[in-house]
């Protein structure tokens, strides 16, 4: 059987992503009933802000995959820039974030900004879902100025594939992670359903060194339970 990313074409892309953010609704999760789930999504929210340089005055900040606006909502100035491809998703951000931020709807692999345009950018749980990373990374670097900052945060799919087989043996999963207000069940594995990528640290690292320098990584939500990496990139000079 061929892998998801190798059935999924680049003119359904667009189409069937917005299928996946309806299903899944990446906002719900920090809503989430589950208290550890919720715990997850704001340790990983203050995570990715504290990577952030510390002086936003002047400071031009784009997130790529902004989803509902639940990170940049808490970027607290600076000018403010957000991009989605899911028209879905981008009508919620619009309405939690009154006109704060700039949003626009787009592929993460055709950012429509000119060159060293921003001086942050934000990238969370999106390289996952795109038909190529690299050239969403290219994208970025060519948008970010030469003493920018990225930000990005990945899932580690396989720690939370163990985990979620775990649960299920025990017959605990549906109870803890089912989703009430939405779909009924969480797939065991997500790389079956909407993530194209599921690679390794080691992976991910050789492929952001294509475009960036790595220069922090932060395991989410703690050293012993590394369920997310939160990654500081900055461009080589």
């Amino acid at each position: 059987m061929k892998e998801l990313s190798d059935r999924i074409k680049p003119k359904e892309f667009k189409e069937w992503n917005e299928e996946m953010v309806k299903k899944y609704d990446p906002d719900t999760f920090h809503h989430h009933h589950n208290p550890f789930i919720r715990f997850i999504e704001s340790r990983r929210v203050r995570v990715i802000l504290s990577f952030l340089n510390d002086h936003f005055k002047g400071s031009r900040i784009l997130e790529v995959g902004c989803g509902a606006g639940n990170i940049i909502d808490k970027v607290v100035s600076g000018d403010l820039f957000g991009v989605d491809i899911s028209a879905f998703i981008l009508h919620k951000a619009k309405l939690k974030l009154h006109n704060r931020v700039n949003l626009f709807q787009a592929d993460a692999q055709h950012l429509p900004f000119k060159n060293q345009t921003f001086n942050h950018i934000i990238c969370s749980e999106v390289l996952e879902h795109v038909l190529d990373p690299l050239s969403c990374l290219q994208e970025m670097g060519r948008i970010l100025d030469d003493q920018g900052v990225v930000i990005i945060s990945v899932p580690n799919e396989f720690y939370i594939n163990r985990i979620k087989r775990i649960l299920i043996r025990l017959g605990i999963f549906d109870r803890l992670f089912r989703r009430q207000e939405g779909y009924e069940e969480m797939p065991e594995r997500m790389e079956d359903e909407w993530h194209l990528h599921a690679f390794s640290l080691k992976e991910w690292q050789d492929l952001l060194k294509h475009s960036f320098k790595v220069v922090t990584i932060k395991k989410i939500p703690f050293f012993g339970l590394p369920l997310r990496y939160v990654i500081r990139l900055e461009k080589y000079l």
